[in-house]
């Protein structure tokens, strides 16, 4: 079985190899070109878990060169502590195969860290372990949404105002570097925590991760707020960026906590407000 499309010559391939080497147990497609919502586009890629008895051939490159002309090529780790050769073939058709033991995919199975990538849809294009009949044990179709605890709500409110300090601090020593990492990443990660829960507050069920889709899902004057909170490399700029993503996240926070009965922390706000501000 293969996959229609500008990937289709790519998993033809690879599922001839499979046929060839039985070292090669199953093939499964996940992502966008698997699943309904958010289908596949022209930008999308090709995401495949190979479980395999011979892992090496992959991580050394010598497989994914078989299935075309690669361009860029390099490895990563991924969920279950298997390893992700990533590549870019003709075309900039970008595939990303995730490499599995037999005995890793199941734990991974077993544990929900495969069901994580795989329960928007998935796709068996080779199978020679029975998988077809294991995988509906533990992967069910479908999302839910990231819950929060007071607790986790509390120590990601403490994080976010903390590192506001830690940040004005850097930029006033001159580390522009260390500050602009911390303001437009460190803190946009916890920003990004407050601002699904706000949208779920919101009657929203499916936030995604890691902001996929932000623009599709977030709401309009969050969107509008967000467009301040980027900065440039330049320490006033970092300083005006600072403060509008302290005031969206001290926004939002105030909000989901209204609305979840957790306890906020103004005086932290406040006091991050401050030394902000000075």
């Amino acid at each position: 079985m293969s996959i229609n499309g500008r990937y289709a010559d790519i998993t033809q391939k690879l599922c001839a190899c499979a046929e060839k080497d039985k070292n090669i147990r199953a093939v499964i497609a996940i992502g966008s070109l698997t699943r309904q919502q958010a289908a596949a586009d022209e930008f999308s890629d090709l995401d495949l878990i190979i479980v395999t008895n011979e892992v090496q051939r992959w991580y050394s490159g010598e497989y994914p060169m078989l299935l075309g002309k690669v361009s860029i090529s390099f490895i990563e780790p991924t969920l279950g502590g298997g390893k992700e050769r990533r590549c870019i073939y003709e075309g900039g058709r970008d595939v990303d195969m995730i490499i599995f033991t037999p005995e890793q995919f199941r734990k991974a199975l077993k544990n929900g860290e495969a069901g994580w990538v795989m329960n928007r849809g998935y796709k068996l294009l080779y199978d020679i372990d029975g998988l077809s009949e294991l995988i509906p044990q533990y992967v069910t179709l479908g999302v839910s949404p990231p819950e929060m605890t007071g607790e986790e709500f509390d120590n990601l409110v403490s994080d976010f105002y903390f590192h506001n300090i830690w940040a004005s601090k850097k930029l006033r020593r001159g580390e522009l570097w260390a500050a602009k990492m911390c303001i437009d990443a460190y803190l946009k990660n916890k920003l990004l925590k407050i601002v699904e829960q706000y949208r779920l507050c919101m009657g929203v069920t499916d936030v995604w991760h890691d902001g996929r889709f932000l623009d599709s899902w977030a709401e309009s004057d969050v969107l509008g707020e967000l467009e301040g909170c980027f900065a440039h490399y330049d320490t006033a700029d970092c300083e005006r960026a600072l403060l509008a993503t302290h005031r969206l996240f001290a926004r939002l926070s105030e909000a989901v906590a209204k609305k979840k009965g957790f306890l906020y922390d103004k005086e932290a706000e406040k006091c991050a407000y401050r030394f902000i501000i000075a």
